[in-house]
């Protein structure tokens, strides 16, 4: 992860753009917006899912980074117009995942990376809905 603070945020979240945001500002954007997406948290657990998100496993114990890949392949082709979220909050375990950023960069979705703080230093933009 970069230490530097990206100098631009992002409007809105886009296919092969990651952008952080946290649960209450992303929570009010989604409001905001006139096409409500169907949200997944992918997640290391199913206690903190926000409102009317659906939950992915972003970790399972005894299961390869294989298993989880499978999974969500499987979350792919059920929901097709639906958005990833992945949680990366403080004191959740990272997805299970090898290559984490190239895999979000190139997901085939939109994807939204839930922080707990989103003014620290991100490797991706900050989601800012405009006014």
């Amino acid at each position: 992860m970069s230490d530097e603070v990206w100098l631009h945020s992002q409007p809105m979240p886009m296919r092969g753009s990651p952008c952080v945001v946290t649960e209450p500002n992303a929570i009010t954007y989604i409001e905001k917006l006139k096409n409500k997406p169907r949200l997944f948290l992918f997640s290391d657990s199913d206690r903190a899912i926000p409102s009317d998100w659906g939950h992915i496993a972003s970790v399972r114990t005894g299961v390869p980074p294989e298993g989880i890949m499978s999974e969500l392949d499987a979350w792919l082709r059920q929901y097709p117009d639906a958005w990833l979220v992945v949680d990366m909050r403080i004191g959740v375990v990272p997805p299970a995942i090898p290559n984490l950023e190239e895999v979000l960069r190139t997901f085939p979705r939109i994807v939204l990376i839930l922080v707990s703080n989103d003014t620290a230093a991100h490797q991706w933009p900050k989601w800012e809905f405009p006014l």
